[in-house]
C-alpha cells in the first residue's frame, strides 16, 4: 500500500520526540538543567500508530497469521538482534567481567522476555530502547491470534483481549515483570489504534476543522502533562500521554488530503525505528565528550549538548538506515522468498 504522509510525518516527529526526551533527560543529570518529560510520549504515538497500521495492512484476506508473524519478524528483529548483540560486544570488550549482563539477560532480551535490569532496576532489556518492542512483540501475537477468524469479528476480538488484560489489575496485582508487562494499561494504546484503523476504513475520521482543533488539544495536552514520569506506564500514562497521542494521530490522519510530500520528514519518518534503536548509543557518546573535556560544568551548553545530541542522534541513525537496516531487512526477505521458490522434494511430492 502506498504511504500514507501523515503517517510518516508522526513517526518521524515520534523519533525526533524520543530523541529530544533522553538528551533532555542527560542534560538534566549531569548538566544540572531542568527536563522536560513530555517528549517521552513519542512512545505513545509509536504504539498507536502501530495497531493502526496492523489494521489496515492486514484487509486482505490473504494475511495469514504464519505470513503475518513472518513480516513482523523481518521488519522488527534484525535490527535489534544486530544492535543488541553489538552492545553486548562491546560490554565483553571494554567493560569490567563482572558487571557484563549474563548470558540469560541476552538470551531474554533477544527473545522480547520481560525482566528487571540489574542495572537500572525497571523492566528493560540490555538495549534499553527495547522495552517498548516487548509490547510491539505481545500486541503483534495478540493481532496475529485474531487473524484467525473472519475480519469482521477481528476488531471485537483483539480489543476484548486487551481490554481484559489492560482491566486485569482491577482484579488483582499482577507481579513480576512478564504479569506487570502484559496487564499494562498501555495495550490499550494498541487497541485504540485499530480502532482508528477502523474509522479511516469507512471514512469515518472528522472534518479538517475538527481535526485541527484535535491536533491543538492533543499537542496542549502533552505540553502540560510535564510532570509525568516517563517510565510510567500505568493508567496516568495512559491519559496523560496516551489520550493526546490518540488526538494527535486521528487530526493529522484527518487532514492526510491536505498534506504536500516533504522529503525530510519523508525520510526521518523511514528511519524512525534506526533512529529509535541507536540514539541512546550516540548521546552516551556525545555525553561522554563534554564530560571528558570538562565543559560539563558550563550551564550554557546545556542547549549545544541538547542540539548536538539530537542531531547527532537523527544523523547516525538515518545512517544506520541505509547501512544496516535496509540490507538486513532485504537479505531477510530475500531468504524468505529463496524458501518459498524452493522446489519439493520427492519424499515431500508423495506425502
Amino acid at each position: 500500500m502506498p504511504k500514507i504522509l501523515s503517517i510518516q510525518y508522526l513517526r518521524a516527529a515520534a523519533a525526533v520526540m524520543v530523541v529530544f526526551f533522553h538528551a533532555d533527560g542527560m542534560a538534566e543529570e549531569y548538566l544540572n538543567f531542568s527536563g522536560l518529560p513530555f517528549g517521552a510520549a513519542g512512545v505513545d504515538i509509536f504504539f498507536v500508530i502501530s495497531g493502526f497500521i496492523m489494521w489496515i495492512t492486514t484487509a486482505s484476506e490473504r494475511t495469514t497469521p504464519a505470513s503475518f508473524a513472518v513480516t513482523r519478524i523481518i521488519r522488527i528483529v534484525p535490527l535489534y538482534w544486530t544492535m543488541t548483540l553489538l552492545l553486548y560486544g562491546g560490554w565483553l570488550i571494554f567493560r569490567d567481567p563482572a558487571t557484563v549482563p549474563s548470558l540469560w539477560n541476552l538470551v531474554r532480551s533477544l527473545l522480547f522476555i520481560p525482566f528487571v535490569s540489574p542495572r537500572t532496576g525497571e523492566i528493560q532489556p540490555l538495549l534499553i530502547a527495547g522495552w517498548t518492542l516487548n509490547f510491539e512483540m505481545f500486541f503483534y501475537a495478540v493481532f496475529a491470534f485474531a487473524l484467525f477468524i473472519a475480519r469482521r469479528h477481528r476488531a471485537l476480538l483483539v480489543c476484548t483481549i486487551l481490554g481484559a488484560l489492560a482491566a486485569l489489575p482491577l482484579l488483582v496485582s499482577p507481579s513480576g515483570p512478564i504479569g506487570l508487562t502484559y496487564t499494562s494499561p498501555l495495550l490499550i494504546e494498541f487497541m485504540i489504534g485499530c480502532l482508528l484503523g477502523i474509522m479511516y476504513e469507512r471514512k469515518a475520521l472528522p472534518r479538517p476543522a475538527v481535526a485541527v482543533f484535535l491536533l491543538a488539544v492533543g499537542c496542549g495536552l502533552l505540553l502540560t502533562s510535564g510532570m509525568l514520569s516517563a517510565a510510567s506506564t500505568g493508567v496516568a500514562r495512559l491519559f496523560h500521554w496516551g489520550l493526546p497521542a490518540f488526538l494527535i494521530v486521528t487530526g493529522a490522519l484527518a487532514l492526510e488530503r491536505k498534506l504536500r510530500v516533504w522529503r525530510l520528514p519523508m525520510l526521518l519518518g523511514d528511519a524512525s525505528y534506526s533512529i529509535y534503536l541507536t540514539h541512546g548509543v550516540v548521546l552516551s557518546v556525545v555525553k561522554s565528550a563534554v564530560v571528558l573535556s570538562g565543559l560539563d560544568a558550563q550551564p550554557l551548553l546545556t542547549g549545544e549538548f541538547i542540539l548536538a545530541g539530537c542531531l547527532g542522534s537523527v544523523v547516525a541513525g538515518v545512517a544506520v538506515y541505509f547501512l544496516i537496516e535496509q540490507p538486513l531487512v532485504a537479505a531477510a526477505r530475500n531468504s524468505r522468498a529463496a524458501v518459498r521458490r524452493v522446489p519439493p522434494t520427492a519424499a515431500q511430492q508423495v506425502t
